[in-house]
C-alpha cells in the first residue's frame, strides 16, 4: 500500500512537471509573439520582405525549442506548408523533368516488374528494353506525325469561322424557319441573332478551347525540345524504374513506427487508386485519340488527327470531355461534305458508340472498379480543380478528389475506433 501511494506521487509529480513544461512563461509568450509576426511577414512580405528560406529558418529556430506548447506548434507547422507552396511554386521549372520521370515510371513500373518476375529478367535490363521503346516511338510519332497535326491544327482554327457560319447558314435555312415563324420569329431577326450574337460566340469558345489544349501541348513541345531535358528525362526514369521498390521502401522506413503500419496501409489504398486510374485511363486515351483519328478520316471528316488527339485528352474529363469533343467534331463535319446532315449523324453515331464501348467494356477491364466518387462530387471537383488549376486541374481533379475521399474516410474509422475504446474504457 505505501508502495501504490509512492507511484501515484511520482505519476502526479511526473504529470506537474508536464505540465510546468507545457505552460507557457513570459518568455515562451515573447518568443511566440516574434514568431506571429515573422510568420506574418512571410505571408504578405515573402518578396519585399526578406529572403523567405530566411524567414522560415528563423521562424524554426525560435520556435522548435517550445515544440510543446500547442501554439508553437500549429506555427510551426503553418510555416513549414506556406514554405512548401512557396518553394515549389519558385523550382517548378526545375522539378518539370523530376515530375515527368517520375509520372512515367509510375505508369511503367507494372510492366518492368512483369518483365522480372515473370521472365526472369533483371529490372535494370527491363528498364532499359521499355525506355527504349518509348523513345522509339516517340520519335516516330514526332517525325510523322507532327508535321500533320501542325498543318491540320492551323487549318481547323482558320476554318472554325466558315464553320459558325455555315452553321447559322443551315440553321436559316428548312425547317427550322418555318416552325419558328409559328411562333412570331422572324428570320431576319434569327438572322440577327446568330451573326451578331451566338456565332461571334461560338467562334471564341471553339478558338479559346482548341488554343488552350493545344497550349499545353505546345508547352511540352518546349519543355522535350530542350536539349538537357530530353536527356535527363529518360534517365532519371531509367533510375526510378530501377530503384522503384528500394525508394518505397526508403519512404516507408522515413515514417514514425508508431504511424508506420497504418500509413502504409493508407499508402497502398491512394496507390491502388492512382494505379488503376492514372494507368487505365491512359491506356483508353491512347485507344480513343488512335480510333477517333482512324473512324473520323474513314468517315470523310477533315483535321481527323487534331480531333483524334483532342478526344484523347479530353478523355481524361468525364462528361464535359465527350460533350466538348462531340460538339466539336459536329461542327467540323459540316465542312466536310455536301449534304450536311450526313456526316453530323455519321459522326455523332460514331462517337457515341465509341464512348459507350469504353464506358462499359474497356473501362470496366483496364481500371476496375469505378474510383468511387459521387456524380455531385465528380462535377464539383471539376468544376474547382478546373477553376484554380485550368486544364491541368481537370486532369487531376478526379485522383486528387479520390484521395481526398479516402482520408476523410480513413479519419472517420479512426475516429470511430477511438469512440468505441473510449466507450470500453
Amino acid at each position: 500500500m505505501p508502495r501504490y501511494k509512492k507511484e501515484s506521487r511520482t505519476v502526479q509529480k511526473t504529470g506537474t512537471e508536464q505540465s510546468s513544461a507545457v505552460t507557457a512563461s513570459p518568455l515562451d509568450v515573447v518568443v511566440i509573439t516574434a514568431g506571429l509576426v515573422l510568420l506574418i511577414a512571410l505571408l504578405y512580405k515573402l518578396e519585399q520582405f526578406m529572403s523567405p528560406v530566411l524567414i522560415f529558418g528563423v521562424i524554426i529556430a525560435l520556435l522548435y525549442p517550445l515544440r510543446a506548447n500547442s501554439v508553437a506548434k500549429n506555427i510551426m507547422m503553418l510555416a513549414v506548408a506556406l514554405f512548401v507552396l512557396w518553394f515549389f511554386y519558385t523550382v517548378e521549372e526545375i522539378l518539370a523533368p523530376f515530375i515527368l520521370s517520375l509520372f512515367f515510371a509510375y505508369l511503367l513500373h507494372p510492366i518492368v516488374t512483369k518483365l522480372e518476375t515473370a521472365w526472369k529478367i533483371p529490372r535494370w535490363s527491363s528498364a532499359v528494353f521499355i525506355i527504349c521503346c518509348v523513345i522509339a516511338v516517340v520519335i516516330i510519332l514526332f517525325v510523322l506525325g507532327l508535321p500533320h497535326i501542325i498543318a491540320q491544327f492551323e487549318g481547323i482554327l482558320q476554318a472554325i469561322g466558315t464553320i459558325s457560319n455555315q452553321f447559322v447558314e443551315w440553321v436559316l435555312d428548312g425547317r427550322l424557319i418555318k416552325a419558328l415563324r409559328k411562333y412570331g420569329v422572324s428570320p431576319e431577326q434569327l438572322r440577327q441573332m446568330l451573326t451578331t450574337t451566338i456565332a461571334p460566340r461560338v467562334e471564341d469558345i471553339l478558338k479559346g478551347l482548341l488554343k488552350g489544349t493545344f497550349g499545353i501541348v505546345s508547352g511540352l513541345q518546349v519543355v522535350v525540345s530542350g536539349i538537357v531535358n530530353i536527356v535527363i528525362i529518360p534517365f532519371l526514369t531509367f533510375f526510378l524504374l530501377k530503384d522503384f521498390p528500394l525508394v518505397r521502401r526508403r519512404i516507408k522506413m522515413m515514417i514514425p513506427k508508431k504511424q508506420r503500419e497504418h500509413s502504409i496501409q493508407f499508402y497502398h489504398r491512394v496507390d491502388e487508386i492512382l494505379g488503376r486510374y492514372i494507368r487505365g485511363t491512359t491506356i483508353i486515351a491512347i485507344f480513343d485519340a488512335c480510333v477517333v483519328s482512324i473512324g473520323l478520316s474513314v468517315i470523310g471528316i477533315q483535321y481527323p488527327i487534331v480531333l483524334g488527339i483532342l478526344s484523347g485528352l479530353l478523355f481524361f474529363v468525364p462528361y464535359f470531355g465527350f460533350i466538348t469533343i462531340l460538339s466539336v467534331s459536329a461542327f467540323v463535319a459540316s465542312l466536310s461534305m455536301g449534304t450536311l446532315p450526313l456526316p453530323v449523324i455519321t459522326t455523332v453515331l460514331f462517337l457515341a458508340t465509341l464512348h459507350i464501348i469504353e464506358v462499359y467494356v474497356l473501362t470496366p477491364y483496364f481500371i476496375g472498379e469505378k474510383i468511387g466518387l459521387h456524380p455531385v462530387v465528380l462535377i464539383l471537383s471539376l468544376f474547382l480543380f478546373g477553376y484554380f488549376l485550368g486544364f491541368i486541374g481537370l486532369l487531376i481533379s478526379i485522383p486528387a478528389a479520390a484521395i481526398i475521399i479516402v482520408s476523410v474516410k480513413e479519419w472517420e474509422a479512426n475516429r470511430k475506433k477511438e469512440i468505441q475504446q473510449e466507450g470500453v474504457e
